[in-house]
């Protein structure tokens, strides 16, 4: 706690990793369930209704966060304890009038947003509208604690969200499923638990809020007038929602087309290509899973670059550039590997109650599988170029990227040979794009990174390790036998194999340098057991 305290990049990393495992844990508890419960249809449902929700939930945390935790950051760098306070509270009246604004905009534009998407998602919609509400009041207080580095009060409330989604959706899904009530009503039940863990998640962050608001600061500097502060935060805030904003209605746009360019395309029935589409995210499920790790990298990588730049540490804004793309590439390179490598296996295991889904789903999640690592820089590459105060590039990237992704949907699926493969493909273009022109953006700052120093070593071990997998696999799986049980141990010793492998050869070829191992919480003991 006292690295993180001191505002060790790489603790706070830790920490938010650590939530995330726990968080996507917790989040394959009821998902897995839900989607084995009402199969591809009811998926259709609800990640139709879900990205409904995530266009308006990027409006009210994607920016806001972010320029919250570089203001704090840089004034509490310099010493402007009032200053920091001051920010909190701008930020928190500015998070519930925003948030009280887009909850109400949802419950009134709610028949309009289900015929956008062509789903029966109106019950869903209604259920998770507060959730804005309450996710500003989080983002807000997230937000300021990051900036003092403090990443505990993120995590904690990722978990309590987490599980209060896990009690409740679930719990409400499995009860209305067994009264009967319609397949709209059951994911409106699944959904709602989103909405009791932000409530309590809200609740935790309050309440810890009050706990600490007397925490000591260092005094010594101007405090600027609250109206500066709240053009300053708009002026952060915007250009961030912006570029995040239309990346997500992009993929809202997306649900809606890849659908209809499946029944124009393909000549598909409505129901076949809501079903295709249902089967299509349980891939994404699995595509997301790996990324809340590469995410916290990108969470705690602006606070300690703002931090780092507000006092001209150039050479220490170098290093910590430079440790978070390699850190990325060693915890995307191996889940994207094994994405690919066996993906129809992976999918049973987790979606064995729906054989015809999976198989669907198999080939797509193979394709989508290098956007693990694609999509991780950018989340990473992206926060980069914000904490230098270069807001307005990962909104030009953004955009490019989901004109691509929406242009190459629309060409893709509609070509018969081609359909539902299309999509996944988009998606790796659309990351491979912004990638390339945040990469070019960082590069043009003469901010030195060499992607030969991060991700040679990550990338050889990686690949060492998927030869490994797509050996062992099929005689385990020949010796364990076909039932379910055993298939599901075959993949979780092959996966743990797997991790053996990945990190034997981590330690073989020195991957991972001291200095990053140094800045993790117990680094010391950390580095004497890998003998680094």
């Amino acid at each position: 706690m006292n690295r993180q305290k001191s505002g060790s990049f790489l603790g706070g990393t830790f920490i938010l990793m650590v939530s995330g495992i726990l968080v996507k844990v917790i989040g394959a508890f009821f998902s897995i369930p839900l989607a084995n419960l009402y199969g591809a249809d009811g998926n259709d449902i609800f990640i139709s209704a879900y990205y409904v929700y995530t266009a308006m939930y990027v409006v009210s945390s994607a920016g806001l966060p972010v320029a919250v935790s570089k203001m704090v950051a840089e004034a509490n760098a310099l010493g402007r304890g009032r200053e920091v306070r001051r920010i909190a509270r701008a930020a928190l009246t500015a998070f519930v009038l925003l948030g009280a604004a887009l909850s109400l905009s949802m419950v009134l534009l709610t028949d309009a947003l289900c015929r956008l998407v062509g789903s029966s998602c109106r019950y869903a919609l209604l259920t998770v509208a507060p959730t804005i509400f309450f996710t500003c009041i989080v983002s807000a207080l997230r937000g300021y604690y990051q900036g003092l580095s403090n990443m505990v009060p993120t995590a904690v409330s990722q978990i309590i969200e987490a599980m209060g989604k896990l009690v409740f959706g679930l719990g409400l899904a499995y009860y209305l499923m067994g009264a009967g009530y319609s397949l709209d009503v059951v994911v409106a039940g699944a959904i709602g638990g989103v909405t009791l863990g932000t409530v309590f998640s809200a609740l935790f962050v309050i309440v810890y809020g009050l706990r600490h608001r007397a925490q000591a600061l260092p005094d010594t500097g101007p405090c600027r007038p609250m109206g500066a502060l709240l053009k300053n935060l708009a002026r952060l805030a915007v250009p961030i929602t912006v570029g995040a904003s239309v990346f997500s209605v992009s993929s809202l746009i997306d649900t809606f087309m890849v659908k209809l360019r499946l029944q124009e395309g393909c000549l598909m029935t409505d129901a076949a290509a809501g079903y295709t589409y249902g089967a299509y995210g349980f891939a994404v499920k699995l595509f997301n899973l790996p990324l809340s790790l590469v995410t916290a990298i990108g969470v705690s990588l602006i606070p300690a670059i703002s931090g780092a730049l507000a006092l001209r540490q150039r050479e220490k804004t170098r290093a910590l550039t430079e440790s978070a793309f390699r850190l990325t590439g060693l915890l995307a390179f191996p889940c994207a590997v094994g994405l690919a490598v066996i993906p129809e296996p992976v999918l049973r295991v987790l979606f064995g109650s729906q054989p015809e889904a999976c198989a669907v789903a198999a080939p797509l999640l193979r394709l989508i599988a290098p956007a693990v690592f694609l999509a991780g820089m950018v989340s990473v590459s992206s926060p980069v170029l914000q904490a230098m105060g270069r807001v307005f590039l990962p909104v030009w990237s953004m955009g490019l990227g989901a004109l691509v992704k929406i242009v190459c949907n629309y060409v893709l699926v509609g070509i018969p040979e081609i359909g539902i493969l299309g999509a996944p493909v988009s998606t790796c273009l659309c990351y491979l794009t912004i990638l390339c022109v945040n990469l070019w953006s960082i590069r043009r700052m003469e901010v030195p990174f060499s992607p030969a120093r991060c991700f040679a070593k990550p990338l050889l071990c990686a690949g060492v390790m998927g030869v490994f997998v797509s050996l062992i696999y099929p005689p385990l799986a020949r010796l364990l036998g076909s039932g379910r049980t055993m298939a599901a141990l075959a993949v979780f010793a092959t996966v743990a194999l797997a991790a053996v492998v990945y990190l034997l050869m981590l330690a073989a070829t020195r991957a991972l340098p001291r200095e990053d191992v140094l800045m993790l919480p117990r680094g010391e003991q950390i580095a004497k057991m890998m003998k680094i």
